[in-house]
């Protein structure tokens, strides 16, 4: 992993927070204090559908949730940071330190976090791993807001409801990022708030997953840190 100088971080890469702001509220203050935790220094904007206390905030509205309203989200914190890189975070993610210590060797590239883990609120199941996610990515900032107009031409600005099968847009129309790697994870928290119940994993795995994962510990107790009163059956 390619780790510049610490003190250069604040110059060249800023951290982009965005929620349609559906999830539980008190889920969602927990995921951004511990945001607060690792981020350090690195400028922070958030784009949000409800206005938030959180670095600098940008309220769209009630604009509704779907994929391109992520990406939309996504882009206009890259159109109003001030850095070369931004690095995504999103509202049902918990994210390590090392995760905002990296750059892409390049301006013009995506990069994706290799070590991305599901946790489920409603289920006993253990931690089970992703191939890749969009909550966990890097970009050159003005390549990102490029690569998503083009994706998004001819679609308008917003979408105010969930797109399904061949609606749905992608990032990607195939495979077109770098991948970068680190020894803790990136854990995506699925809830029934969430823009998806389900999620995309790596096959092969057991399907009840693992019961840890280096520094969050067992997935027990890290539910249960998120969910204080969830009583599963």
């Amino acid at each position: 992993m390619k780790k510049p100088p610490k003190k250069s971080l604040k110059k060249l890469l800023t951290v982009i927070y965005y929620t349609s702001n559906r999830e539980d509220e008190a889920f969602e203050r927990k995921i951004r204090a511990k945001l607060l935790q690792v981020i350090g220094d690195l400028p922070l904007i958030s784009v949000s559908q409800k206005q938030i206390d959180f670095g600098k905030n940008i309220c769209v509205g009630n604009v509704g949730i779907s994929n391109q309203n992520a990406f939309r989200q996504f882009q206009l914190g890259a159109i109003n940071a001030k850095t070369p890189f931004v690095v995504a975070a999103e509202a049902d993610c918990l994210y390590p330190r090392e995760y905002f210590e990296y750059l892409p060797p390049s301006l013009n590239t995506c990069h994706r976090y290799d070590n991305v883990w599901i946790m489920y609120k409603y289920s006993k199941a253990g931690f089970v791993r992703k191939a890749y996610s969009e909550c966990a990515q890097v970009w050159g900032r003005e390549i990102l807001i490029r690569h998503i107009e083009k994706r998004l031409k001819g679609r308008g600005r917003w979408r105010p409801t969930l797109e399904h099968g061949g609606a749905v847009p992608t990032m990607f129309g195939r495979q077109g990022w770098g991948y970068f790697q680190g020894e803790i994870p990136v854990i995506n928290i699925k809830t029934i708030e969430g823009m998806h119940l389900t999620t995309g994993v790596i096959k092969g795995q057991d399907p009840q997953g693992v019961k840890k994962l280096p520094f969050w510990g067992t997935v027990k107790k890290l539910r249960k840190e998120m969910f204080p009163r969830l009583a599963l059956k």
